[in-house]
């Protein structure tokens, strides 16, 4: 797989009363993992996946909303083509921040979950984010499976329910071996469980499990946060998951609460999986409602 890196910078302007210009660096990094499909990792934090052809590009997730112009131009780089279909695998906004920008002109594909979130003002705190643009919302929503036949490969569309959202989606291509699982994947780290959304860690590991089963052994899965994984690796990891709740279920049997399990270092044995986003503690919270007493 080849990497190729975009430094691209942005000027912040910062300051009250006198404006000082401060640049911070942006870093695109595209990796070709087939012929023609892309993994784009932005910000050191998140990936989105690109395929090129003679029928345009079908990009899959779209980052956040402050690195959509950085993405563009790395898009540019790799394709002087138009993007004709955006893929949104689930609502969060580091993965449909940028539609407004790079789903402009393009069909964009998601669960009707998506659709509806992102029709909506969100309330955070005492801040209100307006709903992005009409042209920034779904307009072909999937309920079950599709398929799309673009740059001569018959793209499978998965929906998943109840993992990391209630409405996330699986993006297939079989031709070259590549399935795009968004956040069905943290790889290497806990995972982020939106339980408010329609997620259920329980869930989670069911539909991690039923991937590992329905797709080819040489399949290389690209997850919206860490590196691309092999289907040995996915399994490592979710054995990994797997043991954890056993660890927790096994300490709540026994009559152990979540402070206790925490004071206990339960998960200590997996400190590395909680250097990303979820510490040992969060998912430790994330799982305890739903562990048998």
């Amino acid at each position: 797989m080849k990497n190729i890196v975009f430094a691209l910078l942005l000027s912040l302007l910062t300051g009250a009363v006198f404006a000082q210009s401060e640049t911070v660096k942006t870093e695109v990094i595209a990796t070709e993992l087939a012929p023609g499909i892309y993994r784009l990792f932005v910000d050191n934090r998140v990936s989105v996946a690109l395929q090129t052809g003679p029928d345009g590009l079908l990009l899959i997730d779209a980052a956040y909303d402050r690195t959509a112009a950085e993405v563009k131009e790395a898009i540019r780089e790799l394709s002087d083509k138009e993007i004709r279909f955006l893929i949104n695998t689930h609502l969060h906004g580091d993965h449909t921040g940028g539609n407004a920008v790079l789903g402009k002109g393009a069909h964009i594909i998601a669960h009707p979950t998506v659709k509806e979130y992102l029709s909506k003002d969100q309330v955070r705190g005492e801040t209100t984010l307006p709903a992005p643009p009409v042209h920034a919302r779904p307009d072909i929503t999937i309920k079950g499976t599709m398929t799309l036949d673009f740059n001569n490969e018959t793209i499978e569309i998965t929906h998943l329910p109840g993992g990391h959202t209630g409405g996330d989606l699986l993006v297939y291509f079989p031709a070259a071996g590549v399935l795009v699982v968004g956040d069905l994947l943290f790889a290497g780290y806990f995972p982020y469980v939106d339980v408010s959304n329609g997620g259920n860690p329980l869930t989670y590991l069911k539909n991690v499990d039923w991937i590992l089963n329905n797709f080819p052994d040489n399949t290389i899965f690209s997850g919206g946060h860490g590196p691309v994984f092999s289907k040995t690796e996915y399994k490592n990891w979710l054995n990994n998951l797997s043991e954890t709740l056993e660890v927790l279920q096994k300490a709540r049997s026994q009559g152990m609460d979540a402070e206790q399990m925490k004071s206990a270092g339960l998960l200590n044995k997996w400190a590395s999986f909680g250097s990303f986003f979820i510490t040992e503690d969060r998912w430790i919270d994330t799982l305890y409602p739903f562990l048998q007493q």
